[in-house]
């Protein structure tokens, strides 16, 4: 019961959610829409997300800097001020869609002007439960947040599920069941009073002004990160078509079993790396970030293999045989998650330094490298597997950046990394037959 009850096994539990029940809903609606159509719900999906993870940049880190641990009148302060801010930026959102709309309609098809009458209002829908979990991460009530992603998950799951036994899935329903799982999450957020919305009264245009400079770089280089993904899939549809972006989706489910490792183990080293730096204590942030970086190279090494040994039979469990065409783009892309930890690890230290701004030139560089390299290798190969290969050129070009801006900082080098991190490796298996020896007693 201390498992469950600790913090980071029910963080680790909710992303684990998380990306189950998008697995399941992946593979139904893969199997259920046509190719074409289901590369239109890929992007809109993707569309949905860049425009979330802007808010989300924005909003959630200052809410959990200037939130947790404050004084209570602060604190409700705090709250209100964000959710100022909220309101303020997702308006936004829904009043640039109308005015798209309004002025290019007639220059789109009816898939994307159906997308976007939707895309604001899901963006509305889902702001009380996107701001329940910042505001519950930031009292450390992680067992309500994975009660609320279950319950978001499993509504769209279950409503997809219903179309594809009925015989009546389409676009248009597959999106309104999207917003209908956010609605009635975000209703039983509000319902247990987890969102704070009544603190909206107490706001103060000081705190807004706060939350906003501190979040403008972090969003800077959410939204370039993001934006990579982004792009891939903008020019594959409208260089090659649609049917290409379903197929190319298939590697990037493939790389969330790698993605929850890399985010468990971020949330964990955030707190140790901004402790070391607040002591100015820059050999603990070297020792820190060397091996948090190997520890985690090593660890998904096992996975990455596993995953290359049995791709064939993983993309007709996740897909159809249909998308075994995606089979070598999948292994270009597990090929290179082994440089993941470096480019994440390098990312994290530098924001927990107090140099976001670093860390957003990284992400900068990066996209100016994927977008030159989408349409150059497009354009000479008309390949996805050209597509694969432009990211993995970005990949390794803000690991050279970022890497040497760390150096800058820190007494770090490669050599370093494998030592240390291979050393936490062997002190952790060290540990496992003794956890297991207390388990039996």
């Amino acid at each position: 019961m201390s498992v469950i009850r600790n913090h980071h096994f029910q963080s680790l539990l909710g992303n684990v959610v998380s990306a189950f029940f998008n697995i399941l809903s992946f593979s139904l609606l893969v199997r259920t829409l046509p190719e074409a159509t289901f590369g239109e719900w890929v992007f809109f999906q993707v569309t949905y997300n860049l425009l979330d993870q802007i808010r989300t940049g924005l909003l959630q880190s200052g809410l959990i800097k200037f939130y947790a641990g404050a004084p209570a009148v602060i604190a409700r302060k705090v709250c209100g001020s964000a959710w100022y801010l909220a309101i303020a930026i997702t308006l936004g959102f829904l009043l640039i869609s109308v005015l798209v709309l309004g002025a290019g309609g007639r220059f789109l098809d009816q898939d994307w002007q159906f997308f976007l009458r939707c895309l604001g209002v899901i963006l509305l829908l889902s702001l009380p439960l996107n701001f329940a979990t910042w505001l519950l991460q930031a009292k450390r009530q992680f067992d309500k947040i994975v009660q609320i992603r279950i319950l978001q998950n499993a509504s769209f799951l279950l409503l997809i599920t219903v179309m594809h036994f009925t015989g009546h899935s389409a676009l248009w329903m597959v999106t309104c069941a999207y917003g209908a799982a956010m609605l009635a999450t975000s209703i039983y957020c509000l319902a247990h009073r987890w969102t704070g919305i009544r603190a909206l009264r107490f706001r103060g245009m000081a705190e807004v002004k706060s939350l906003f400079v501190y979040g403008r770089m972090i969003v800077g280089s959410m939204a370039a990160s993001t934006f990579i993904p982004y792009s891939d899939n903008f020019f594959i549809r409208t260089l090659i078509n649609p049917a290409a972006v379903a197929i190319y989706s298939i590697p990037q489910k493939f790389m969330e079993v790698i993605e929850i490792i890399l985010r468990s183990f971020a949330a964990t080293a955030q707190p140790t790396l901004s402790s070391a730096a607040n002591r100015n204590d820059p050999a603990a942030i070297a020792q820190t970030f060397c091996k948090y970086t190997g520890a985690i190279t090593f660890l998904i090494l096992p996975f990455i293999i596993g995953l290359l040994l049995f791709i064939h039979p993983l993309i007709i469990l996740l897909a159809g045989k249909e998308y075994l065409v995606a089979l070598p783009v999948v292994a270009i892309f597990l090929s290179s998650a082994i440089l993941y930890p470096m480019d994440r690890f390098v990312g994290v230290t530098l924001d927990m330094m107090n140099k976001p701004h670093l860390n957003f030139y990284k992400n900068l560089l990066k996209l100016g490298i994927n977008v030159a390299g989408d349409v150059l290798f497009i354009w000479l190969f008309m390949d996805l597997r050209a597509v694969a290969a432009a990211s993995f050129l970005n990949l390794v070009a803000g690991i050279v950046f970022g890497y040497y801006c760390l150096k800058k900082q820190l007494d770090i080098t490669v050599k370093d990394i494998l030592q240390q991190g291979w050393t936490a490796c062997i002190q952790i298996l060290e540990k496992i037959p003794a956890k297991l020896q207390l388990v039996k007693k």
